[in-house]
């Protein structure tokens, strides 16, 4: 019996709670039940890092907060935007047209902060009762230690397109993706996938609980061709000066540096780039957002004449001993073609036409070869095209032929513009990525390589373009001589054991009787060294373009010597490091 009363005590006491619930406090609970709200809060996903060949940092990632809004939960959407903006975080305008362009998923959060301060976190944390749309989440901040010393090289991120979106739904539209360099072209390697929670959150933003949880997968480390300490120095020699250095192992085509200058802060994109910053950037009339080492077009200068002297010997045009005579200039066509050397070079076989640059040596050796042979032997040593390094927007240069002056320009082929290809002016363009490249097959024997930032088993191997050892050891002595004969070029590097070609790109064409110190600074030449080291066992070589600045002797090969300096001084460490035998 008093078993029975416990049970119906018990009962009668629960029946009136529920009584209670239901009718004196429903209206609260019910309250309650509309204000708690889903949300989707963004896992994010770490980023791969990117490492230089030796292990040093060029692209990681620092934690930060970022700053999340949940438009269709404002109270106050303009009071809202007015809270955000006062924190300094986002111009008030620019957030009132992002939310109202923003696309349909109610249950996705704009990102309208990133890089939160404390200050600014504390801030948004004491008014989460006044604006429970925000949101503050843990995020990760892309960093690049060597700064403008790898921009263009390594990249920077981006946020998504809608034609990101497009092609994977699944992307979060406030997600960043590589946008230029290793970064671009690593993309799915060092993505890793985003995750998601599923949480319910009262009315004043507090989280109640999970619903539901997917893990984010953190991208892959990538080790990288790259030498950090080149690319440090290389834009330490290059200074104030706009140009390009590449760098490559000419035994395998691996990339040691992709330096272009002016550069730019990748650091900037990181986060959302202010208005001001892109203006500067878009607007500079340098064009630091320009990647000259791929991208930057020149007139190759006197930096082509190896590779025609080794198409007229393997076509039989000229044997090793013929000889001309400069006197400074000669007349072809019915026009006078000027030697760079005024008075001349006496008499010049194909060492000393090498060694001294004769110009006069090249433009009779180029009548003799025709446009349709220089073109061919040209676009043998890949120039005219893109090397296949696999970063993006790689420019293919140029080599003019009849057939393209028809189709292109329209206009037939002129005798004197072979003349001046032959001296790497006129109708001929080629990146510094491209030079490098030429350059490499002389300084290997023979092999074209595909140059390359990522070791891959994919990675094309060398093709042997089949070149007479002979003729290719009279080109090879004659650019050593260009180093280190009595009448080089580049003499400057003399105390280094490179063997290379300077080149001087004329802007414009210079008229009888005009010098080229007459030149107002933007006509200045471009200024080119081309080379390897060390000359008997090469495992650098080096593409340097200094724009307008003036000779390549004078200004590009000392420039160059720098690198050089360094990559002998690492490699003499390295070797002394394994020992002998090793």
């Amino acid at each position: 019996m008093v078993l029975l009363l416990a049970v119906f005590l018990v009962f009668g006491a629960l029946h009136l709670r529920i009584a209670q619930l239901q009718l004196l406090e429903g209206s609260h609970w019910r309250r309650m039940a509309e204000n708690n709200r889903l949300r989707r809060l963004p896992l994010a996903a770490v980023r791969g890092r990117i490492y230089d060949r030796r292990g040093h940092v060029l692209a990681d990632n620092l934690p930060t907060w970022n700053l999340l809004l949940f438009p269709d939960e404002a109270r106050n959407l303009g009071e809202t935007v007015l809270f955000v903006a006062s924190l300094g975080v986002s111009e008030a305008s620019d957030l009132h047209r992002r939310v109202n362009q923003r696309g349909i998923d109610r249950l996705a959060p704009m990102v309208v902060g990133e890089n939160l301060d404390w200050e600014q976190v504390t801030r948004i944390r004491a008014h989460q009762s006044d604006h429970p749309e925000l949101s503050v989440v843990a995020g990760f901040r892309r960093e690049y230690p060597l700064g403008p010393a790898t921009a263009h090289a390594v990249g920077h991120l981006r946020l998504v397109s809608q034609e990101d979106i497009d092609l994977d739904p699944q992307l979060d539209p406030n997600s960043r993706v590589g946008a230029i360099g290793i970064e671009a072209l690593a993309e799915d390697f060092l993505s890793g996938r985003p995750g998601e929670r599923w949480v319910v959150v009262s009315a004043v933003g507090r989280q109640l609980g999970v619903v539901r949880e997917s893990s984010s997968s953190s991208g892959k480390d990538l080790a990288v061709t790259l030498d950090a300490e080149l690319q440090q120095i290389a834009a330490e020699a290059l200074g104030e000066r706009s140009g390009a250095v590449a760098a490559i192992d000419p035994r395998n085509g691996a990339v040691r540096v992709l330096y272009s200058a002016p550069s730019f802060d990748p650091g900037l994109f990181s986060g959302k780039l202010s208005p001001e910053d892109w203006k500067r950037l878009a607007e500079d009339p340098r064009h630091p957002l320009q990647d000259r080492c791929l991208q930057g077009t020149y007139p190759p200068g006197s930096t082509i004449k190896p590779f025609l002297a080794l198409a007229a010997l393997a076509e039989g045009v000229v044997s090793p001993d013929w000889t001309v005579q400069c006197t400074g200039g000669v007349v072809l066509y019915g026009h006078r073609f000027r030697c760079w050397r005024r008075w001349g070079h006496g008499m010049v076989d194909l060492s000393r036409s090498l060694e001294a640059s004769c110009d006069v040596y090249y433009y009779q050796l180029g009548q003799r070869l025709g446009i349709d042979r220089m073109a061919l032997w040209l676009e043998i040593f890949g120039l005219g095209r893109r090397t296949g390094i696999g970063l993006p927007s790689e420019a293919a240069g140029l080599v003019g032929n009849p057939e393209w002056s028809r189709r292109v320009r329209g206009t037939p082929w002129y005798p004197g513009e072979a003349v001046s290809v032959s001296i790497g002016q006129g109708p001929v363009l080629t990146t510094a990525i491209q030079l490098a490249r030429a350059f490499a097959v002389l300084a290997n024997g023979g092999r074209l390589v595909t140059p390359h930032v990522v070791v891959d088993p994919d990675n094309p191997s060398p093709v042997d373009l089949a070149l007479n050892t002979n003729d290719l050891a009279k080109i090879n002595r004659g650019l050593e001589l260009v180093v280190h004969g009595e009448h080089g070029t580049a003499r400057s590097l003399a105390r280094l054991p490179v063997a290379g070609k300077t080149g001087t790109a004329q802007v414009v064409r210079l008229t009888e009787g005009i010098d080229s110190d007459d030149l107002a600074p933007h006509l200045q030449h471009h200024a080119w060294f081309v080379g390897w080291a060390p000359i008997d066992d090469p495992r650098l070589v080096i593409a340097l373009v200094v724009e307008h600045g003036g000779g390549g002797g004078s200004i590009a090969a000392p420039t160059a010597a720098a690198i050089f300096s360094a990559a002998l001084d690492e490699a003499r460490e390295s070797q002394a490091s394994q020992g002998p035998g090793e």
